[in-house]
């Protein structure tokens, strides 16, 4: 896999002082202290197959593949979410889970990015996206006060306070604010897009333009905000959201940010079986469509759905920004075995 280190050549870096024994303590007190949160919460810790026949589906996620004996054709997909597995388990039943484990995605590769990383996710059985925002908060309060004493992480250069909600901000709010526009035209996001000199291509669809518009535009304005919720992303871009009721164009879907470093996404979870399945079906299709590579959808997903996946809300947290953040470091690589 490109970039991966032998546990060797982590051992190398240990001994010659390139990753602190500091950073490794840091790192296992998350992991810790993550699980202690959760199970004082009542959920229960799950552990599915990394392996999975059938992959997560998303046109911007590139799933790692794993060929059979004559390296053809590809027998299984490590998994880059555990999201299908836990959902299937909520549809039989757990209640309240949480996963902590590595996940692995291709073609990753920065200072806050890594072709394999440690996620957290869970999901609160008849809880909204409201529940699971407060779990952000006091996750990463309780964290930070157990590392450095106090509720604060640092990033970007400066200390930032974690003792108190975060502010939540709209996303069309952020884009009237910053662009001048709402995020859902394409012809006035196009021209916003060009007035600030990032002239876009006349190829580049509204996707395009709305995630340039968040990477350039909006994430570097969160990087002053300190922790803050974006929220009300657009439902075309939520596959697995439910949209908002009486605004059919938004989900209730939120990331969460410090310092500028998107460390969490989350939403209040889809359970309509057709509609997921239409959903996942148009996603596959955009991804044969840019890739030339058809994804199968999982039947058992479907089938799970189908039996009945209970009112939810969820969210995925990267642990490796995470302990970046509580040791004020600026690449994930200074906190993580790679």
């Amino acid at each position: 896999m490109p970039g991966e280190e032998t546990h060797q050549e982590t051992w190398r870096r240990l001994a010659d002082g390139e990753l602190s024994w500091e950073a490794l303590r840091a790192r296992a007190r998350a992991l810790e202290g993550i699980r202690a949160f959760f199970r004082e919460r009542g959920f229960l810790e799950v552990d599915p197959p990394i392996a999975q026949a059938y992959p997560n589906i998303d046109p911007n996620i590139f799933p790692v593949r794993i060929s059979d004996a004559a390296g053809k054709a590809a027998r299984f997909y490590l998994h880059t979410s555990p999201e299908p597995a836990m959902k299937k388990l909520l549809a039989a039943g757990s209640g309240d889970i949480f996963f902590l484990g590595k996940v692995f995605r291709d073609r990753e590769g920065s200072p806050l990015h890594s072709p394999e990383f440690t996620m957290l996710e869970w999901y609160r059985v008849g809880g909204d996206a409201d529940a699971v925002l407060r779990d952000v908060e006091e996750l990463v309060r309780t964290l930070a006060r157990t590392d450095a004493g106090e509720a604060v992480v640092h990033g970007n250069g400066r200390e930032i306070p974690v003792d108190r909600p975060w502010p939540r901000w709209e996303l069309d709010d952020a884009f009237r604010e910053l662009l001048g526009v709402g995020m859902a035209g394409e012809k006035g996001l196009r021209e916003a897009l060009d007035r600030r000199g990032m002239r876009p291509g006349a190829d580049e669809s509204w996707e395009d333009l709305f995630f340039r518009a968040c990477l350039d535009v909006v994430e570097p304005a969160l990087a002053e905000r300190g922790a803050c919720f974006l929220t009300g992303y657009p439902a075309a871009l939520g596959a697995m959201a439910r949209r908002r009721p009486g605004r059919p164009g938004v989900s209730e879907r939120f990331e969460g940010f410090v310092a500028g470093v998107e460390l969490v996404n989350g939403y209040e979870e889809l359970t309509d079986p057709a509609e997921q399945e239409e959903r996942l079906l148009a996603l596959a299709e955009r991804h044969r469509r840019s890739t030339g590579e058809t994804l199968p959808v999982d039947p058992g997903f479907l089938a799970a759905l189908r039996r009945g996946l209970p009112p939810c809300a969820g969210a995925a947290l990267g642990v490796d920004r995470l302990v970046m953040l509580l040791l004020g470091k600026d690449d994930i690589a200074d906190g993580m075995y790679r």
